[in-house]
């Protein structure tokens, strides 16, 4: 048998019975190995209850995006209307309506938070507190 009739009936994925298998086998593909960072953020919301959206944290040159679980706590009696840009598009995440009521949220691919304040009462001020889990990798090497 030449070379070429061995190498139709034995094909380089296995070799079928009574066949020599002359490849090497198939190397798994590359994956990054990446390390895992964890940062958690608190700072406290004061605003007046006048509607307009004031930005509280966004990443900055950061890629993908991270993951994380966002708390508020509104410590007024206004509305927290709470928005964020999440892979890219600018989404409505949660409100907290009650004083002393506290909500959470988890997202792949956060990117900025923004909370607008709602309120009655002329020149009221909202308050309250965010907490914000994020994990993203960094210093990704090839195996």
């Amino acid at each position: 048998m030449d070379f070429k009739e061995y190498s139709q009936m034995c094909q380089p994925v296995l070799a079928p019975p009574g066949c020599q298998n002359i490849y090497p086998p198939t190397p798994p593909p590359s994956t990054p190995a990446c390390q895992l960072v964890k940062n958690e953020l608190c700072g406290n919301i004061e605003q007046p209850c006048n509607s307009e959206w004031i930005e509280y944290w966004s990443i900055l040159d950061v890629t993908p995006a991270p993951s994380g679980s966002l708390i508020i706590y509104n410590g007024s009696g206004c509305l927290m209307n709470v928005r964020g840009i999440v892979n890219g598009v600018l989404t409505n995440l949660l409100s907290v309506s009650n004083q002393g009521q506290s909500k959470a949220i988890t997202v792949n691919g956060l990117e900025s938070i923004e909370v607008q304040c709602v309120g009655d009462t002329v020149g009221s001020t909202c308050s309250g507190r965010f907490c914000l889990t994020i994990h993203y990798p960094v210093i990704c090497e090839v195996e």
